[in-house]
């Protein structure tokens, strides 16, 4: 989910595969939503769905992005992900974006300790343990590669703690813990509650302020990866 984002007006068969699996629905952690916001303007929403069987997770993402000016169209975005880990490791990623007309796309699939990219942005290996740029896991923080699901890219990030913020939640707002992700990604400071549940995120989107708001919680992710 790494939103040519930050622009808003600003081998395969074993990929479909391991993707095409049936999700075990009665896992489900129920989705979590996020409404979008430039700077005091809604302009879109996310849902987040992880699902469990075992040691493997399904993560599902879906992103509808939609600016107007004057009550005309502006941009369009559009991301859908599929990604499945096992032990805490990617295994799996397909996605597919459509960035106000322009593709990307990507597909990522496990040859032993190796991450073979097929993507619209990079095509090659990705060695060690990267996360994703889905950021639901307070875990992907400690790991210094992440892959765009929006076209395959390596992004090489750090992040360090920046201090407690209150972000609003369904019902009111809750304090907690703010980390700047800092590097190939642009700027980005993402927000966990005291559970480590992701609960927002903050990024600049073309000299403006756009905010993921928690719309809907859905059941526990932390603790799953």
């Amino acid at each position: 989910m790494h939103i040519g984002r930050r622009q808003i007006l600003g081998s395969a068969g074993a990929a479909a595969m391991v993707l095409a699996a049936p999700l075990p629905l009665r896992a489900s952690t129920g989705p979590r939503v996020f409404e979008l916001y430039r700077g005091s303007s809604q302009i879109g929403r996310q849902v987040l769905d992880v699902t469990r069987d075992g040691s493997r997770l399904d993560v599902a993402v879906d992103i509808d992005i939609a600016v107007r000016i004057l009550g005309l169209p502006a941009y369009r975005y559009t991301l859908s992900s599929r990604e499945v880990w096992v032990d805490g490791r990617l295994q799996a990623l397909e996605g597919r974006t459509d960035d106000d007309g322009e593709a990307h796309r990507v597909s990522v699939t496990r040859q032993g300790g190796v991450l073979m990219v097929d993507g619209s942005g990079y095509s090659g290996p990705v060695e060690g343990e990267p996360a994703t740029t889905t950021y639901w896991a307070k875990s992907f923080l400690k790991r210094d590669e992440w892959i765009s699901t929006q076209d395959g890219k390596p992004l090489d990030i750090s992040a360090q703690p920046a201090g407690r913020t209150e972000v609003p939640v369904p019902g009111g707002a809750t304090e907690a813990e703010s980390w700047a992700v800092r590097g190939d990604i642009g700027v980005l400071d993402l927000f966990y509650d005291a559970q480590g549940e992701w609960v927002g995120n903050r990024f600049e989107a073309r000299g403006e302020q756009a905010r993921f708001v928690l719309a809907e919680r859905g059941r526990d992710l932390a603790g799953l990866l």
